[in-house]
């Protein structure tokens, strides 16, 4: 088992298919000048140009920002990490499709989350279940990694080396402190009703090995792997909650053996392996509460092995989440990946190709083609609340970014409207009037 982040896909993204060449100005090739034009608009996969078959469909992929007038060009693509509101293609064509890829948190570019922004778009790819092209298990690359037993430390054992080894039955490793959910003030009030190993730099109590301090080494380390395997319980709170945003934090835990105590998605239940697989923080009224049923568990080995039956049976109940494995076409990343498979970039952009097809499709048969509609179950991500509280902290500086953000999407998504484009100073200024009205 391998868990590899989806930044480490982009960082290798190669394409496999026949690059075609294409000079400074657009197509040199007649026979293939007909193919619909895809272009990112944001810099993403390095394609200065590359014809590719999507089944039957041909269609080009580019980044030169030139063949934005290109009569064949039919879909724009941004990449949300760079997505830049000074930097956008307006006024629009209104044969220009736009696409959105964001596979990140959604702390990285929030203003998605509101409907000026988000519904500009006519197709999406991200985290949540509803997008056009769902992510939501990026972070998995492979079903039987749940049931694999490389990792697993049966529970009889577990007591033995909590014992012998001076461990807690909870660990967390945490080193980016500063997050919009605020995982540290929740660890910090469970840790007053049960113990906790603290490995990272956040809230740290515990060394790990000089040469498995830096996270990015360390997270797929079989030394680091094995230890955290150790563990009856894994604290796997995401940066940010939103629905369907979920990561190797749940993931990690659930492939080790280890039963996670998750705060993220509130629809988490959805993607567990079976219906007692994960413990969600939602569903206790405090961390008091929570630390007692943990206490509960971790006195009871029936009642934590009922919580393992993915390991100790090798059962996976969930359909929704066997079905959506078993049904995607595309690798997430790992060192057993299937590589007759495209990667995920590619299968999207090939998703958009058949879509830009299907368009001309309904067009040439007399149909009136409607834009397709994006809404913000696409990328729902309220703004940040307490932990604990579940209540906005007007102390929490992220909530003070959404709001920046709301602002923003409701400016750009008002000249977008507009067929406007807009300088700076147009762009500053407004958002600085708008701030005001979305506290």
């Amino acid at each position: 088992m391998k868990l590899v982040s989806a930044s480490l896909v982009l960082i290798h993204y190669i394409s496999v298919q026949s690059i075609a060449m294409v000079h400074c100005g657009w197509f040199s090739s007649e026979e293939k000048s007909e193919s619909p034009i895809i272009l990112w608009w944001t810099s993403f996969t390095g394609e200065t140009g590359n014809w590719r078959t999507c089944g039957e469909q041909t269609c080009f992929f580019t980044e030169n920002q030139t063949y934005l007038s290109h009569p064949k060009t039919k879909a724009v693509g941004f990449y949300g990490s760079s997505f830049a509101p000074l930097d956008l293609p307006i006024p629009r064509q209104p044969w220009h499709d736009w696409a959105l890829l964001h596979e990140e948190s959604p702390k990285n570019n929030p203003s998605f989350c509101y409907h000026p922004l988000i519904s500009l778009f006519n197709y999406t790819a991200t985290w949540s279940r509803k997008s056009s092209f769902p992510l939501t298990l990026l972070s998995l690359p492979k079903l039987s990694d749940i049931t694999d037993k490389k990792y697993f430390v049966s529970v009889a054992d577990k007591n033995a080396i909590l014992v012998r080894e001076g461990l807690s039955p909870v660990v967390y490793v945490q080193s980016s402190c500063d997050a919009p959910s605020e995982r540290d003030l929740y660890v910090t009030a469970l840790q007053k009703f049960i113990d906790i190993d603290s490995y990272g730099k956040c809230l740290n109590n515990k060394r790990l090995p000089p040469h498995l301090e830096n996270p990015a080494d360390a997270m797929n380390n079989e030394e680091f792997l094995r230890l955290m395997a150790k563990y009856k319980f894994t604290i796997a709170f995401e940066n940010a909650v939103g629905e369907d945003y979920i990561t190797e934090k749940l993931w990690r835990p659930l492939t080790l053996g280890s039963v996670p105590i998750y705060l993220g998605s509130p629809s988490v239940q959805d993607w567990a392996p079976n219906n007692n697989s994960v413990l969600s923080v939602w569903n206790f009224t405090s961390p008091e509460s929570l630390a007692a049923h943990l206490h509960y568990l971790n006195s009871d080995d029936a009642a934590y092995n009922s919580m393992l039956v993915h390991k100790t049976r090798g059962t996976i109940e969930n359909r929704i989440l066997t079905d959506a494995m078993k049904s995607r076409t595309w690798i997430a990343g790992g060192e057993d990946d299937d590589f007759e498979k495209e990667n995920f970039v590619e299968s999207f952009e090939c998703f958009l190709c058949s879509q830009i097809y299907r368009k001309q499709s309904e067009e040439d048969a007399g149909y009136s083609s409607r834009p397709n509609s994006v809404d913000t179950t696409h990328y729902s991500c309220p703004p940040p609340i307490h932990p604990v509280t579940r209540k906005v902290n007007p102390h929490n500086w992220w909530l003070e970014h959404w709001n920046h953000a709301r602002a923003e999407a409701n400016v750009i998504g008002r000249f977008a409207q507009r067929n406007l484009n807009y300088t700076s100073d147009e762009f500053h200024q407004s958002v600085f009037q708008e701030i005001p009205n979305v506290r």
